[in-house]
């Protein structure tokens, strides 16, 4: 099912008025997981952004269940439908990961201890580090918080910016594993930004952003077959 969809979007940077998406259409799905491929500078965390809400677009439309972002509650729409791990973190490093983990989960999620405990887990946080403060954990641990953060109220969609820096203490192996059984037991749709071909093992769909269009690279489905 078509979860997400860009229609010739278009965005310039206001500082220096370069155009970084020009007509860009694309569309993502549930259930798959996606690679988009491009040069620092290419937009491709401006992209990932747009997808969040987090910025509007100059023209064109973001489409989330055929609804125009525009005319949606965005901050709804970031608290429940979108799980994010960006570069630039927001986590409360002074709380433990459980506790700053629970004040990620939005109001609906009102599970107990055991629901974040678990969430942790998956990750591979035990209950003792799980109850240490944030600042006080491996760079390590804290991204493994920051990769349970983004599923913890179970996002319809989840946003990568660039694994290689984001969770750069993590193998790629141990993320893609953790995200695609989330894509495929969940039925979510994942978007990765990378500078680095790594990652193209990894997806159902690969895209390269440059000069401000998408391009579809190859897909892995027949690859998933054999």
């Amino acid at each position: 099912m078509m979860i997400l969809s860009l229609k010739n979007i278009v965005y310039t940077y206001k500082k220096n008025n370069m155009t970084v998406l020009d007509g860009t259409t694309i569309g993502f799905s549930s259930g798959k997981v996606y690679g988009i491929l491009g040069k620092s500078g290419a937009g491709k965390t401006t992209l990932l952004a747009l997808l969040a809400g987090l910025d509007k677009v100059n023209s064109g439309g973001i489409f989330f269940k055929n609804q125009n972002l525009e005319n949606i509650d965005r901050d709804n729409y970031r608290r429940h439908e979108i799980g994010t791990v960006f570069q630039q973190y927001n986590v409360l490093s002074n709380e433990t990961a459980l506790t700053a983990l629970k004040l990620c989960a939005s109001s609906s999620v009102t599970q107990g201890n055991d629901y974040f405990y678990d969430a942790l887990k998956k990750v591979g946080i035990d209950e003792k580090v799980a109850n240490q403060k944030i600042k006080k954990i491996s760079v390590s641990n804290q991204q493994r918080v920051y990769l349970a953060k983004a599923i913890v109220n179970d996002p319809e969609i989840v946003l990568i910016d660039e694994p290689a820096e984001s969770l750069s203490e993590l193998s790629l192996d141990m993320v893609m594993e953790y995200i695609r059984i989330y894509a495929k037991n969940e039925n979510k749709c994942i978007i990765i930004s990378s500078q680095s071909k790594a990652i193209a093992g990894y997806v159902d769909e690969l895209w390269g952003l440059n000069g401000g269009k998408l391009s579809f690279i190859k897909d892995n489905v027949e690859q998933d077959k054999l």
